[in-house]
């Protein structure tokens, strides 16, 4: 029994561990073109709309971005991926 919780133990901390680094400390360039891309739709923002403010936080299960826009409009949003540490990334 006690291997077993062993064995158990040590896969959750192998999926915690690429968990992190995929969403994480992996480059998260694609993420950021994708939600300024949705932040831009969300408060009508042309391509004469430049961003004047960027401010994100990362975690194991989504990464949130705030835009702010010339023109004073401001907005969040927020990354998933599908599943924990693997898909595309969704945002909203």
């Amino acid at each position: 029994m006690s291997k077993a919780i062993t064995i158990l133990l040590s896969l959750v901390v192998i999926v915690a561990a690429v968990a992190a680094y995929m969403n994480i400390f992996s480059d998260d360039t694609a993420v950021r073109t994708q939600a300024e891309a949705v932040a831009r739709t969300k408060v009508a923002c042309k391509e004469g709309c430049k961003v004047t403010r960027m401010e994100g936080s990362r975690g194991i299960l989504s990464e949130t971005i705030s835009f702010s826009f010339s023109g004073g409009q401001s907005t969040t949003v927020t990354c998933r991926r599908k599943l924990i540490a693997v898909g595309d990334y969704r945002c909203e």
